[in-house]
């Protein structure tokens, strides 16, 4: 009776260990992903901030940070940026949001780059906030896993 309890506790132990390596194995090509969708609405978040206390220079570097990102969506989602041209329109949509100021919209199809057009003046900021999110929507509603 005790070998066989022993027995089926040793067991499982052994099928725990076993059962997060495997889970560990299986998640990890999924890291890359999440990790860039995680920063992209951290800093979603700080930008979100930033503009409602009016804080011109935290606007910028949060836009340059969402604009760098915005560059990670295609290694992070590679087949899906290269076979689905709506996914690839919506990442498009974002770094044009983040290219642009509310004075200068972006011409249709621009590809975003490294440098982020400077916003004109804080009041900018609300709406140029408005395009991001609005980007960042439109692509959740078709591709958000929740």
């Amino acid at each position: 009776m005790i070998k066989s309890i022993i027995l089926l506790l040793a067991g499982a132990v052994a099928g725990a260990f076993a059962g997060n390596s495997i889970a560990h194995r299986l998640a990890a090509p999924h890291r890359h992903p999440r990790a860039v969708m995680t920063l992209l609405g951290f800093h979603h978040d700080r930008l979100d901030a930033a503009t409602k206390a009016g804080q011109c220079a935290d606007i910028a570097s949060e836009r340059a940070r969402l604009s760098s990102l915005q560059q990670e969506i295609a290694l992070a989602f590679p087949l899906t940026y290269k076979q689905e041209a709506p996914f690839r329109k919506n990442v498009d949509a974002l770094g044009a949001a983040l290219q642009t100021t509310a004075a200068e919209p972006a011409a249709a199809g621009a590809v975003a780059s490294a440098a982020v057009t400077p916003v004109a003046t804080c009041p900018d900021a609300s709406v140029q906030y408005k395009k991001v999110t609005d980007a960042c929507d439109e692509c959740h509603r078709v591709y958000d896993p929740a």
